[in-house]
């Protein structure tokens, strides 16, 4: 693969993350460009410690989900924009669905080719960590920091798999259309079809889950590595078997997601972990103070420094290029309901693209205001309210489905309970539940995609869910190109 070849000479190994020793607060960046500099750096436990953080570092770049996975193209790619001007490199996104087009390709190349770094440097990990298995204070940390890279590999190759192959159910949902790389190689992998990256994917997270059990988290053991702290910033257990029911539900498997996604919910509830965001941190006076992207409650999320830098000029108060229009609200998204959510959309007069003055509603979500850090810098990747939605989904009767429903809609101050839903008014709640909650964190894309849903402003053409993959890819690895 063309891609691999440069991620081999130019591959970042290692960032150094301070989350090693607190909290994410600072980064070293350690670049060797060879393999030797490779097999110096995996010499140490720490060395592997710092290539896993470096990959994490990785993953918050803004082509990736310092951005575009997010807030950026994804929440384009839903249409939860209003207002974008013609200069937008989103345009020909949201209003002519023209993944072809110059501006669409630079972001779709960039998507990945970035992801597909980070997934060399998880190999490049894996290719050391058996051998070198003797540089392990323990075989608990050996198998935490090898249960991470491959749920991290996992991670990484289901977002390329739904970003640029059709849903197996759709047309030419059957072809071979993304590889799933499994080595650090200049040798190119081959493209697989929907259910064999699917069962890669798989298999690397149920390899990592029980890696895993060694994980705090799960094991309430102790382990004085500060590296081992904070496990929401790291592919912990739960995460891993909160993914596992995001692929499982994605690929048609409902006995299995339910089966992943009632863990975790009962680890919720029986342990205390990720509880539903309290009231008062959300709508504290003090504006500066709140939980806006309701911290507690991720399975693991993503520590970004310079987030307010990158959401700067496409989320702001100041401009218009990224807003839903106020028509929007209440009345159509939150239904008039004192839902908290609704807290972190602010109404602005502002000056659009275009040189006039309208009010629109701007994303409050991921601004950093926190002065104590305590809820500032996090990008939520897996969340608690995303296991509730997919048990409901997959729920066996339509009592305890809508159970599940009514629970997150109550720790969302929304106290009127649905009634036993029938299975298509069940499908029009959690479309509804999909929208409020992952404004700006690029989920409802997948969704839309996943349940076939038209209604987006997408018409029917399958096609138009399909990101084009670099040139190169095309014209070197055999891939195909979307519609042909």
């Amino acid at each position: 693969m063309k891609t691999i070849k440069y991620f081999f000479k130019y591959s970042i190994i290692a960032l150094l993350a301070g989350v090693i020793f607190s909290s994410c607060e600072s980064w070293l960046d350690v670049k060797p460009d060879n393999e030797t500099a490779a097999s110096v750096l995996f010499s140490t436990e720490r060395g592997f410690q710092e290539a896993l953080s470096g990959i994490y570092t990785l993953m918050t770049e803004p082509e990736l989900y310092g951005r575009e996975l997010t807030f950026g193209m994804a929440g384009v790619l839903a249409q939860q924009y209003d207002w974008l001007h013609e200069l937008s490199p989103y345009y020909y996104i949201q209003r002519n669905f023209d993944f072809a087009a110059d501006q669409t390709r630079l972001l779709s190349d960039g998507v990945w080719n970035k992801q597909f770094n980070a997934i060399a440097n998880v190999n490049d990990l894996l290719a050391f960590i058996d051998e070198r298995k003797n540089v392990f204070a323990s075989d608990e940390s050996y198998a935490i920091i090898k249960g991470e890279a491959l749920a991290l590999r996992a991670y990484l190759h289901f977002d390329i798999l739904r970003l640029f192959a059709p849903h197996k159910d759709a047309p030419e949902g059957a072809k071979k259309w993304v590889p799933y790389v499994e080595e650090f190689s200049k040798n190119t992998t081959g493209s697989m079809t929907f259910d064999e990256v699917t069962g890669k994917i798989m298999a690397d997270l149920s390899d990592a889950a029980v890696l895993l059990e060694n994980d705090p988290i799960y094991s309430g053991k102790t382990l004085t590595d500060l590296y081992f702290k904070n496990r929401q910033y790291h592919m912990n257990y739960y995460a891993v078997k909160g993914l596992t029911a995001r692929v499982c539900i994605y690929a048609g498997l409902k006995e299995k997601a339910l089966e992943c996604a009632k863990e975790v919910i009962e680890a919720q509830q029986g342990k205390g972990l990720f509880p539903f965001v309290n009231g008062e941190e959300v709508t504290n006076p003090e504006t500066d103070r709140r939980d806006r992207t309701f911290s507690c409650e991720h399975l693991f999320t993503l520590n970004i420094r310079d987030l307010q830098s990158s959401i700067s000029g496409y989320l702001s108060q100041a401009q218009s290029g990224m807003a839903l229009n106020n028509r929007e609200l209440p009345d159509n998204l939150y239904e008039g309901y004192p839902d908290y959510r609704r807290e972190f959309f602010e109404v602005k007069k502002v000056i659009n693209p275009w040189g006039w003055a309208t009010e629109q509603a701007i994303s409050t979500k991921l601004w950093q205001v926190d002065p104590t850090n305590t809820y500032k810098y996090k990008m939520p990747m897996i969340r608690i309210s995303e296991m509730y939605y997919i048990a409901a989904e997959c729920g066996t009767d339509a009592t305890t489905a809508t159970g599940y429903l009514n629970t997150v809609r109550r720790a969302r101050n929304i106290h009127t309970d649905l009634l036993e839903l029938a299975p298509e008014q069940l499908r029009d709640e959690l479309l509804k539940e999909y929208r409020k909650e992952f404004v700006c964190e690029g989920q409802l894309f997948y969704y839309y995609k996943r349940i076939g849903a038209y209604d987006a402003g997408w018409g029917s053409m399958p096609f138009k869910y399909v990101l084009y993959m670099p040139d190169n890819e095309i014209s070197f690895a055999g891939r195909p190109r979307p519609g042909e």
